[in-house]
């Protein structure tokens, strides 16, 4: 059994079709306009005729004389020649007939505006969300949205939705912004304007009736016109795609950025397994792009920053040089540097050998305060700086009143360094500044950016390595004895997930289930010391909140006592096993992510301090080991002061092992939870693991209705 690969897309000639008559339209029509010129559907006319798209404008409503210069006509299928692309101005009850008479002229694909379909759980709007998947079902048109506000197109100047930035014709560039918001286009659209970045296209992709976000990456990354593509995301449809397209873009050598809006924890701790309770969204979603090659913003602006950055200078290799003029503004830089995870680079013993020379007082490190060098003797700190091997850009704040002050040669420095080095070399002005004092630096080749934060996250996009290749050539094992286990549609008992995952390799805790109390004592006393008791029974997946765990226990009269508490059912029992340390270790499946796998400090410290690394599935060997060892486990276990060399191989081997028990699963699996591992002299071992079915397999066997207790 293998993991079920990313969605099919058998339709995918039509589609790329549609999306190149959304697009590149031959004829354009607007389905709703009214005499009003602030009703929607003369908002979108006009918008549309301003921009100066060439093509034919249709302008369908009733009793309409005049349109801003578009043909008027009554009906759609009045159209005198062929109709590539309809925008829908029309309440929700009209459109799945429009839609249809949308197709009987011929178009291919329909924006649809209104609200009132899924995104309501009424019974008229889960009606007429069916009727429009209806009509996209037995026509063949394909629909935008519902619940957008169009699309943008500067190739063609195709302004063809009712945004404020539609109303004007925008600088040209290579940036598609690709959004589940329409409503946020303009205020993005005056941050790259602002930076002189340009737009290729943009698209409102609304609520997914049928085309979704991905659909919309896949195209535009096969477009010559675009080199950046900026998503800001509600949720994605396929994980598994989504690294395949970062895989793509890679390779064409362009690049994608995301912002995830709408972050929340609330479905996680809903989740019955502990390692899905650690998944929030947010995590999820970071490790789901981590894998991609996408770098994930924190801020509107940061969204902008990055696809201007990208757009300027593509991607760079090495780490971050950051200069000041201020001792302090070089603290507060090195602060938000690490909170917005850019890679700092270390300056080489050359470097800093060189730097040595023209010191001052105190000392320097990376951001660099100027402040400290002996500006009296020119020195050239900025292209030494920039000279370093490690550094992959540039970034210095200057004040917007004279950049000069305290460093009378900053600009002429900086502008040496970054004609020497090529590197990007940003300036970033808190505020910005007025376009005749910008004049001057835009001439020199630098690029301002009126915000630190948002800069400093344009810059780590800029740094951030591309998506690590996947291993396709490997194989895991699969007992095919097992798989009916993930097919009970309900969460395994104890014994049996850790029987499972013994199964792949995974160090386990001897367990005997016992049917009977005289088997109990039986075992109790083969085992020898203390040992640990758990009832057995099915649809608990957390023993210790129910009452049902003894740990410790010695003697046949224990047992007996504990057999009774447990409601004389069937138990296991285990020996005591101890250590330095407790470890979490888990996969948990989200429906638009995908697979993750988790890994941390487990027992009470789980849930608490929430210290984490996450991995989207499959992960390369590399990536696994680079970053446990930046988490908090990984950090503990490779200290000189703790006591085994060997443990975070052990930790490795057995996060592969998960992986490949994952990969075998595919969707069978929703979520698995092994905590704790126990860290100690004789290894690592799992002394208790929950494998739970995903809803798929539960609604299957109709385990869910069934139980009705929370777990």
């Amino acid at each position: 059994m293998t993991a079920q690969p990313g969605r099919p897309a058998p339709d995918a000639p039509a589609r790329a079709a549609a999306l190149s008559a959304l697009f590149e339209p031959r004829a354009a029509a607007v389905i709703g306009v009214s005499r009003d010129p602030i009703k929607r559907g003369r908002q979108v006319v006009r918008n549309v005729m301003r921009g100066g798209f060439a093509g034919p404008v249709y302008a369908v409503g009733r009793d309409l004389e005049e349109a801003d210069g578009a043909t008027c006509l009554g009906h759609v299928r009045d159209a005198p020649g062929p109709v590539d692309v309809a925008f829908l101005a029309l309440p929700a009850d009209a459109t799945a007939e429009a839609l249809r008479d949308c197709a009987a002229v011929g178009a291919k694909v329909a924006i649809v505006s209104a609200a009132g379909f899924a995104e309501s759980t009424s019974p008229e709007s889960r009606a007429r969300h069916a009727a429009l998947k209806k009509a996209v079902a037995e026509t063949g048109i394909r629909v935008v949205g519902p619940n957008c506000n169009g699309i943008y197109n500067t190739a063609n100047r195709l302004a063809l939705g009712f945004n404020a930035a539609h109303s004007v014709r925008l600088r040209r560039g290579d940036i598609a912004i690709l959004s589940h918001s329409g409503a946020l286009f303009s205020l993005m659209m005056g941050y790259l304007e602002n930076v002189g970045a340009g737009l290729s296209c943009f698209v409102s992709a609304g609520n997914e009736a049928d085309l979704d976000l991905l659909d919309y990456l896949e195209f535009v990354l096969e477009q010559d016109s675009t080199r950046v593509a900026a998503l800001l995301v509600d949720a994605i449809s396929d994980g598994e795609r989504l690294r395949r397209l970062g895989e793509r873009a890679a390779l064409l050598g362009k690049r994608i950025v995301a912002l995830k809006a709408g972050l929340t924890e609330q479905g996680a701790r809903a989740a019955l397994a502990h390692s899905s309770r650690l998944a929030g969204e947010a995590d999820a979603y970071r490790a789901l792009l981590e894998a991609s090659g996408i770098p994930m913003v924190r801020s509107l602006e940061g969204l902008m920053s990055a696809a201007a950055m990208l757009s300027f200078y593509g991607r760079a290799d090495g780490g971050l040089a950051m200069m000041s003029t201020s001792g302090a503004g070089a603290a507060i830089l090195a602060d938000l540097a690490e909170r917005h995870e850019v890679r700092v680079a270390e300056l080489g013993p050359a470097t800093r050998a060189r730097l040595a020379e023209y010191l001052s007082f105190s000392d320097f490190g990376n951001p660099v305060d100027l402040g400290v060098f002996d500006r009296g003797r020119s020195a050239p700190i900025a292209e030494i700086v920039a000279a370093d091997p490690a550094v992959g850009a540039m970034m210095t704040p200057i004040n917007g009143i004279d950049p000069n002050s305290g460093v009378p040669t900053l600009i002429e420095d900086l502008a040496s360094a970054r004609a020497r080095s090529g590197k990007p070399s940003v300036l970033v002005v808190p505020g910005g500044l007025p376009p005749e004092k910008a004049a001057s630096y835009l001439d020199q080749g630098f690029k301002i950016f009126p915000d630190t934060e948002a800069a400093l996250q344009g810059l780590a996009a800029v740094l951030h390595p591309p998506p690590v290749p996947r291993d396709r050539s490997r194989q895991t094992g699969a007992p095919a004895s097992r798989e009916p286990l993930l097919r009970l549609g309900r969460p395994l008992t104890e014994p049996e997930s850790l029987a499972l995952l013994a199964g792949f390799g995974v160090p386990t805790v001897p367990t005997e289930v016992c049917a009977s109390l005289d088997e109990a004592i039986a075992a109790a006393e083969r085992l020898g010391g203390r040992v640990v008791l758990k009832a057995v029974v099915e649809g608990v997946g957390h023993k210790t909140e129910a009452g049902l765990v003894r740990v410790g226990v010695r003697g046949a009269d224990a047992v007996r006592d504990a057999h009774r508490a447990f409601g004389a059912g069937r138990m296991a029992v285990q020996p005591l096993v101890t250590g330095r340390l407790e470890m979490i270790a888990g996969v948990t499946r989200q429906p638009d992510v995908g697979p993750i796998l988790v890994a941390g400090l487990g027992g009470i410290y789980a849930e608490a301090m929430r210290e984490v690394a996450m991995w989207s599935i499959p992960a390369p060997a590399g990536e696994l080991e680079r970053r446990f060892a930046g988490s908090a486990l990984g950090r503990i276990v490779r200290s000189p002061r703790w006591p085994d060399a060997g443990t975070a191989d052990e930790i490795l081997a057995v996060l592969a092992r998960l992986q490949d028990f994952a990969l075998w699963a595919g969707d069978l699996l929703g979520a698995l939870d092994v905590n704790p591992l126990i860290l100690g002299e004789a290894g690592l071992v799992a002394v208790d693991a929950l494998v739970v079915p995903s809803a798929a397999a539960a609604i299957q066997s109709g385990w869910h209705e069934r139980q009705m207790e929370p777990l």
